[in-house]
């Protein structure tokens, strides 16, 4: 028979090459028994039979095996009692490897003993530092701790300097991270660094990502720190991000330092000349204080440092490339060792002092620009100086070698003048600033230890060792191989040991944005194992004790996202509240199996993704329909990655086109107040809407200024004196709403004595709040949160004394609620994105097109300093961002970077009940039927049936008497 009509066109079997009819019956093959490797004396099935078996394998009962343990590889048949078995004969290898680690009987060597570190954990709890590295995307973070990764774990290079050039990116051990050198998850590690007195520290690290999506990371980071790191990108100078970054840090009242990361940019890049360098970094520095000093969010209730400069000692100088970082203190040490003649003040180095050469002193008198500012005499012209020495030197040129041994007394093995230009710069500056202990020195003067923190917060002289266990857990890290989580916890008191019980408390939805009122969640664990964190390693040990940020197993079942741990006895009774991770999670999507059949496992799957993403929210309705939200799209990529290949083994699955959340609000008071009633008639409230126009007002209870906390005094003080607002008002509010609080409902009891029986009606006061809560959750419109709308109680009716049930009043008070809303001209809301792009001027135009061509628009521009730049800012909405962020790259060829977060909620364009608005099939709708074309599909994918009348929730003659009047439809 002809080849090609037994194989189809990919080179499929399609035929038999007896050229059998396919529809003959397969004869079964006999049982055989294999023992000890020996063949069975049977005869095999022939090759018709063995034909069949592959196209009916689901039926087939006769598998075919090669015995590999004999030399001649006999082949085996072997019979199966399974009919349905789809299992291969040799399983194909499901070891994931989406992480890297090192096993504990690999762990690389370090300068110090891990026994001396885990002493000085202990014993010396004043000696620790807990630091969370924080900056903008690619300010070169992780590079950053690399350094330090270098100076004690030598043996990962093996002292070969070929090796260092290669960017490590040791905390990086994720697939993804790796594969798009980007930092998506906090890792922690904690190292033995000197200081200049050699005085031995513990430092916990916390490496966090720098992109936008992942802020929840960097927010788990900050949580269990006690100083923070932030690195800023000297050639973009202070970013929006950056801006962001700070107000974190401030909202927690962190201290904090300043690292004016890639130096070598100026010099390589840029090519500014060292004064315009100086310049360029004084800037920077400037922006970042007035920032803090007029801007912050947070300034206020700041109590640390408010300004930052490098004569302070809370601001250093880096770079990546060379490997280096100093501040002014290091490098006048390190010059005073290099040059004995001459000792430099650091003090001296910054600002506006001038060097004098023909006198050599440093004077205050510029001379009208004829001396050079001492740092760029000392540090910036030493910096340039090394580097032009070695971008100038040729091959076997014994120039470089002579000036390093003269100027800095440091000497290289000779092949290393032999590399690439790259490689000798990092070569020599590791060199020469191996022996700086600026950044030890800086975070030690400028951060508390624990043990200050701790004693502070508890004002209490007790030995923190001797108070009861208590921890708190603002992550989850996953094993290598998915199956199961370690808690990223630090101890803040008491003595945590292996096999030890204790409680494990969780508030609500642990992290998913809950409100001031959520049910608290406690189980007892058992303590499984403790590691130190090493990056790509863990250290195990069987104690720790406070003040350090550990990795806990076997307590992982009892948490979603963050909780606190404490030990059985104690007697607190509080929790540590859970930060909202998800309150950016705008951006969604539907995910199914492909095969139903394997719906349990991508449940489990998502489970298990829901808790290593902090912002990730993940819904399974009472359709079926599962969802993800996330903050955008690189965030939900990573998500659905983790859910197919790394908690699934290659679990097939469908995704839907993204789509967003919408939210719901009124633009005008409710034209009528409308009684609605139970249905005996026993209770009946009215209530109406209206919307809330004081942004500051939202802004105040979004930020916790006014919460549910505050007695009724304080509250009515800030609302008269702040807002305006009169005395009954004031004391009239009784709940905010949503869970997430971004432009919040208010719930006011706006009834008279005269009309309502107060007493019964604060008897019903938590049943009618819950029935509110309930209603702003889930909208009359689409079935989402309900935003900016005051809810006013203007009359209730107790028509018997009986004691109402919640069961009534709880559903009631929601159907009064959505009556005021429909009455008050319902809109929906769309979230917007804030979009960032940093491009070149001929790029502008290409950002400008792509925003408006998605209902966007740019909001303002301005260059950057020193380069040929600019920094974009405009708004974008959700829904219409899909592809947004590839479209930059493409149309920029790569030469633009972009960023979008969800900035605020906006009213979408249009009437959601013109039912004679045009919606074109298969066409973009109009603007204007915007918000019709949103209320049809949304219901229609959540199943709501009909239209979000007001005839749903009210009597009939009342409908009808409204209809009569034409105020309804």
């Amino acid at each position: 028979m002809d080849d090609e009509a037994i194989y189809d066109e990919f080179g499929n079997l399609i035929g038999d090459e007896t050229g059998s009819d396919a529809g003959e019956s397969v004869e079964e093959a006999p049982d055989v028994i294999v023992a000890d490797g020996e063949p069975a004396a049977a005869s095999p099935p022939s090759t018709h039979q063995a034909s069949q078996s592959n196209h009916t394998h689901l039926h087939s009962q006769a598998l075919v095996k090669r015995d590999l343990s004999t030399d001649t590889g006999e082949i085996i048949y072997v019979h199966t009692t399974d009919a349905a078995s789809n299992e291969p004969v040799i399983a194909p290898n499901t070891q994931k490897s989406m992480k890297t680690t090192i096993d504990e009987e690999n762990q690389p060597k370090t300068t110090y003993s891990r026994e001396f570190l885990k002493n000085t954990l202990d014993k010396l709890p004043e000696r620790i530092r807990n630091v969370a590295v924080v900056g903008a995307c690619q300010s070169g973070k992780t590079r950053f701790i690399d350094q330090l990764v270098l100076q004690t774990h030598p043996s990962i290079f093996e002292s070969d300097y070929s090796k260092i050039f290669k960017p490590l990116r040791f905390m990086d051990d994720h697939k993804l991270e790796k594969a798009r050198e980007q930092s998506f998850k906090t890792s922690a590690m904690t190292l033995l660094l000197q200081d200049h007195r050699s005085r031995s520290f513990a430092f916990n690290i916390l490496d966090t990502p720098g992109h936008i999506d992942f802020n929840d990371e960097v927010v788990a980071g900050l949580e269990l720190c006690d100083g923070a790191i932030l690195v800023l990108d000297v050639v973009i100078g202070l970013s929006h991000r950056d801006q962001r970054l700070i107000d974190e840090i401030m909202k927690r009242n962190l201290p904090m330092i300043v690292v004016l990361n890639k130096i070598d940019s100026l010099i390589l890049q840029l090519q500014l000349p060292a004064k315009d360098s100086y310049l360029k970094m004084f800037n920077i520095i400037d922006d970042v204080n007035i920032y803090i000093k007029q801007s912050s969010l947070y300034r206020e209730s700041y109590t640390h440092e408010l300004e930052f400069s490098p004569i302070l000692n809370n601001v250093m100088f880096a770079s990546a490339e060379f490997g280096i970082s100093f501040t002014l203190s290091s490098f006048a040490a390190l010059y005073s060792r290099i040059q004995l003649q001459n000792r430099l003040d650091a003090d001296l180095l910054w600002g506006e002092y001038f060097y004098n050469s023909q006198a050599n002193k440093v004077t205050t008198d510029s001379q009208s620009g004829q001396y050079p500012r001492t740092f760029v005499e000392f540090v910036l012209n030493t910096i340039y100086s090394l580097a032009s020495l070695v971008l100038i030197s040729m091959p076997g040129d014994k120039k470089l070698p002579q000036a390093l041994w003269d100027n800095f007394g440091v000497t290289l093995p000779k092949r290393e003048y032999k590399k690439e230009v790259r490689d000798v710069l990092k070569s020599v500056f590791v060199a020469v600033f191996k022996e700086d202990t600026g950044f030890v020195d800086a975070v030690t003067e400028n951060f508390p230890s624990p043990k200050k923190t701790i004693a502070t917060d508890n004002d209490d002289d007790r030995d923190n060792s001797s108070r009861s266990m208590l921890g708190k857990v603002t992550k989850l890290v996953e094993s290598s191989n998915g199956e199961h989580f370690l808690s990223l916890a630090r101890i803040y008191s008491g003595t945590l040991k292996v096999d030890d019980e204790v409680d494990v408390i969780t508030r609500g939805s642990n992290g998913g944005g809950g409100g001031d009122d959520e049910e608290t969640i406690t189980r007892r664990e058992t303590i499984r194992q403790i590691y130190l964190p090493g990056g790509r390693y863990n250290i195990p040990v069987t104690e720790i004790g406070p003040g350090t940020i550990v990795l806990i197993g076997g307590i992982d079942s009892s948490i979603k996202k963050g909780a606190t741990i404490m030990s059985t006895e104690n007697v607190q009774d509080s929790a540590f509240p859970v930060p909202a991770y998800s309150v950016n999670s705008v951006f969604k999507v539907s995910i199914e199996a492909v095969d139903a059949r394997h719906r349990t496992r991508l449940l489990e799957s998502l489970r298990k993704a829901n808790k290593a993403y902090l912002s990730s929210v993940v819904d399974v309705a009472e359709t079926g329909e599962c969802t993800i939200q996330a903050p955008g799209e690189l965030y939900m990529d990573c998500v659905l990655h983790d859910v197919r290949f790394f908690f699934a083994d290659d679990l097939q699955i469908r995704v839907s086109d993204p789509f967003t959340i919408f939210s719901e609000t009124c633009t005008e008071p409710s034209f009528t107040s409308i009684p609605v009633s139970t249905n005996s008639g026993d209770f009946s409230i009215s209530i109406m809407a209206e919307p809330v126009d004081d942004p500051k007002l939202s802004n105040a209870i979004e930020s916790g200024v006014l919460n549910s906390h505050l007695t009724r005094g304080e509250m009515s003080k800030i609302l008269k004196s702040d807002f305006g607002w009169d005395a009954l008002a004031a004391r009239s509010i009784w709940s905010f709403a949503p869970a997430d609080l971004i432009e919040p409902d208010i719930l006011i009891d706006d009834t008279l004595e005269i009309e309502t029986d107060k007493s019964k009606l604060l008897k019903t006061k938590e049943s009618i709040k819950s029935g509110f809560k309930w209603s702003t959750n889930e909208g009359p419109l689409v079935g989402e949160t309900i935003r900016n709308t005051k809810f006013k109680i203007l009359t209730t009716n107790f028509k018997t004394d009986t004691q109402l049930n919640p069961a009534q009043i709880i559903p009631l008070t929601r159907r009064a609620c959505y009556v005021g809303f429909l009455t008050a001209k319902p809109r929906l809301m769309e979230p917007m994105y804030q979009a960032i792009a940093i491009c070149s001027h001929k790029n502008l135009k290409v950002i400008r097109k792509l925003l408006d061509s998605r209902r966007g628009y740019i909001q303002s521009q301005h260059e950057i300093e020193g380069t040929p730049l600019f920094t974009v800012e405009g708004y974008l909405p959700v829904i219409d961002s899909v592809g947004f962020l590839s479209e930059v790259k493409q149309h920029t060829q790569r030469h633009a970077s972009a960023w979008l977060v969800f900035s605020h909620w906006q009213i979408v364009p249009g009437d959601p009940f013109d039912l004679h608005c045009e919606l074109p099939k298969l066409e973009p709708a109009p603007e204007e039927s915007l918000a019709r074309d949103f209320l049809k599909k949304t219901r229609n994918r959540k199943g709501l049936t009909g239209e979000p009348t007001l005839q749903k929730y009210i009597d009939a003659d009342i409908y009808i008497k409204l209809k009569e009047r034409g105020l309804v439809l």
